[in-house]
């Protein structure tokens, strides 16, 4: 009987979004299945693509052949299928791009593979092998020595080389060996594992606290009674979020259950990982994009055959290939980190909730500040919400001092730092005690400006400003890393006076240098973490205690750890507020109150310095007081006021390419067909077409279209609708991508 398979090829394009059928030849019968990647022809060409169904009849009268199997094993099973399939009708991504970001980077056209060794191992009996040593061993002194160590020590794993250079011998020796049907060889798979070399002292659990202990029973009682539950954990920094995760992970070890913990990106520090892999020892993988395409390969195969029962990664883990899912953790699940802004917009919490629903999963979301929407879903009881309210150790959270800058000014203080927290460093340094100072903006200064005719020296390829820095006396674009040379005069008058304003991380160095000659400083932001391991090494080097001021940027405010920590300055807390943005105060607000609580968890109190030039705004004084009842009131009513999520649902759809004229033009032909498909009685809102705040990146021109609605089912499907007319009609060469779910509009 005939087979036939539906098979989603490479091409990410919206008018083949979906599957074709081939005929699987007799040769593949058995082997294919769903998630086989296969190389089929498509048109002139062969091209690899995923069976995503099987059938016996196919829905085409002429089909041709599948070429050939490219792995031996399925790289997805039905149920992570029906997951992508959701991720694709959900962000309205084609499916095949999907597909690619849930399996390892480099399987499409086998740019990484399984890494081998070539083994020697003996081709003989025990009995064959003293024979032929016997008779051969004055004339062949080293082939008989070779052969009788292989016969004493049959697994040892060495290759020709080793073996050639432990007899002090060429590889012709081992060769004749080997011709003479001796000596065969063995190809094993070797794993690449970059925690190898670390020693990891083994972990207990510690007694939890009486709080702790109540949300270790709840979430183990949920795993147990109410598959499919999502559980948001609210609790303050340093109450003890991780001690929870570990103890119900134990747990769902007992029960034989897979479990994937996520955390953002710059928190997936040697201490995040230690904190697991001295818990659970192998049993635990990581993922992350600072491994190489071969290690995190290596990972997850460790995880597809079963090696595994836990994964600690950032987004992408959410995919990791378990097949006995019980718990997915996803921890400080504010963090915008977990949309991804390319290709695939989806979000990992949103995928992580789903698919624990479609495994029988329990969801625990962890956060001191949980985004908006998360605690609206608590507070309405889509979500069960667990406290943890006070730290581990007793200890009061931080008081929390803010200065007016506005009056440091009035009082003849220009510089960086208010007297109060110029002060406050000092007293810290002489007590031998360590201090972060926070700035959420990278450079030396923001832009450079002529004092003249007001000219700004802007990116020639994004409609922003250029950053100076100083280290390399260059002037960059945060967007495209264009630079030039600062100019001695103005470009476009000619004026000398020309004037660097504004500060970054930079400056906050320089500046802190000078202001205190004698402290051992280091600045922690992009620009000083390009190279592999220089995170860590910046870490490791402050919690050893060989820096006393680390400057730096949100990277510093993510779950780490340091007893010695008894000052937080944040220079400037304005950074984020005034964005174009209606989420740039929860950014802020949840900014401060996690980098707060980086001081203060050690046996002596922490104290926090905020300076601002808007002291009387609502995020800066909830975070003043630690107070996320107090934001959270103050936020949901102007999120109710102006019917932003979590009271309806945004899509934004950007339009871009290099020639403007087009982008207008098409801009205009899109927002066309949403007004005539919806009309006057659909409640959907329609906003543009517009330029987008940041109207121009890498040299394409950005307009936007924002569509907005209370019935988000209703709003993502004729968003669907729309699309698919404009993709069949579409003739110009513009990029479209729709964002269901934006974090951020610009």
């Amino acid at each position: 009987m005939e087979s036939y398979a539906g098979v989603v090829v490479d091409l990410p394009l919206k008018k083949i979004d979906r599957p074709f059928d081939y005929k699987i030849p007799e040769r593949l019968l058995g082997k294919i299945q769903i998630g086989s990647h296969v190389l089929v022809p498509f048109g002139h060409r062969k091209i690899e693509g995923f069976v995503v169904e099987l059938k016996e009849e196919p829905e085409v009268k002429q089909t041709r052949e599948i070429y050939r199997l490219l792995h031996d094993y399925p790289l997805f099973d039905e149920k992570m299928l029906q997951l992508m399939k959701w991720i694709s009708d959900y962000y309205q991504a084609v499916l095949i791009n999907v597909i690619k970001t849930a399996i390892p980077t480099g399987i499409i056209g086998n740019k990484v593979r399984v890494k081998t060794r070539r083994l020697v191992r003996p081709n003989i009996t025990q009995k064959e092998g003293l024979l032929w040593i016997e008779k051969y061993k004055k004339r062949a002194p080293k082939q008989a020595e070779m052969l009788s160590f292989l016969l004493k020590h049959p697994n040892l794993k060495l290759t020709a080389a080793d073996l050639a250079r432990k007899f002090k011998t060429n590889h012709g020796t081992v060769k004749s060996l080997e011709e003479k049907g001796l000596i065969t060889y063995e190809e094993i798979a070797i794993q690449r594992n970059p925690y190898d070399a670390q020693e990891y002292k083994p972990g207990k659990p510690l007694r939890p606290t009486f709080h702790q202990y109540k949300a270790i029973t709840r979430i183990i009682e949920a795993m147990e009674k109410r598959p499919g539950k999502t559980i948001l954990l609210k609790g303050v920094t340093g109450s003890g979020k991780t001690e929870v995760y570990l103890q119900v992970i134990a747990k769902a070890l007992e029960k034989g259950k897979d479990t994937i913990v996520l955390v953002p990106e710059i928190a997936l520090t040697p201490q995040t990982v230690e904190r697991f892999k001295s818990r659970f020892g192998a049993n635990v993988a990581v993922l992350h994009s600072q491994l190489s395409l071969g290690e995190r390969f290596d990972e997850w195969r460790r995880i597809y055959q079963g090696e595994v029962k836990i994964v600690v990664g950032a987004r992408s883990a959410i995919f990791a290939p378990f097949q006995n899912l019980g718990l997915i953790i996803i921890d400080e699940e504010h963090e915008t980190s977990y949309k991804q802004t390319d290709q695939v917009k989806y979000h990992a919490r949103d995928v992580a909730i789903k698919r624990a629903k479609l495994s029988g999963a329990v969801t625990v979301l962890g956060s001191a500040t949980p985004a908006v929407e998360s605690f609206y879903r608590a507070v309405i009881g889509e979500y069960e919400l667990i406290t943890l309210p006070e730290r581990v150790n007793l200890s009061p959270l931080p008081p929390v001092e803010i200065i007016d800058m506005r009056r440091e000014l009035k009082n003849g203080n220009r510089t960086i730092f208010s007297k109060r927290l110029n002060e406050a460093i000092e007293k810290r340094l002489s007590e031998k005690k360590q201090v972060i100072l926070f700035l959420n903006r990278r450079g030396f200064s923001n832009f450079v400006l002529c004092r003249e005719c007001g000219y700004v020296i802007r990116c020639q390829y994004c409609d922003v400003s250029l950053t100076y820095h100083a280290d390399i006396n260059l002037l960059q674009c945060h967007y495209c890393d264009y630079h030039e040379s600062p100019p001695h005069l103005c470009p476009n008058c000619g004026s000398k006076y020309i004037k660097y304003f504004g500060i970054g991380t930079q400056q906050v160095e320089e500046f802190t240098r000078k202001q205190f000659p004698y402290a051992r400083v280091a600045r922690m932001d992009v620009d000083t973490t390009r190279q592999k391991g220089a995170h860590d090494r910046i870490l490791k080097a402050f919690r050893e205690k060989k820096i006393d001021i680390l400057i730096g940027t949100q990277m510093i405010t993510k779950g780490h750890d340091f007893p010695d920590v008894t000052l937080v300055g944040v220079v400037i807390a304005d950074t984020a507020l005034y964005f174009p943005d209606f989420r740039s105060g929860e950014r802020t607000f949840q900014l401060l109150t996690q980098v707060a609580g980086r001081t203060g968890r050690g046996e002596e109190q922490g104290e926090v310095i905020i300076q601002t030039y808007s002291p009387e705004h609502y995020s800066i004084k909830a975070a003043k007081n630690h107070d996320y009842d107090l934001f959270f009131h103050e936020e949901i009513g102007f999120r109710k006021e102006i019917l932003h999520p979590p009271f309806s649902q945004l899509i934004n759809i950007i339009i871009q390419d290099e020639v403007e004229k087009l982008v207008i033009e098409e801009a205009h032909r899109l927002a066309n067909l949403f007004t005539k498909r919806i009309g006057p009685d659909v409640p959907i809102e329609v906003s543009g077409p517009a330029p987008a705040p940041l109207a121009r990146v890498r040299g394409k021109y950005r307009w936007q279209i924002i569509l907005r609605s209370r019935e988000g089912e209703l709003l993502r499907r004729i968003c669907q609708e729309v699309m698919k007319i404009y993709y069949n009609e579409q003739k110009s060469s513009v990029v479209v991508s729709v964002d269901v779910d934006p974090i951020g509009i610009l």
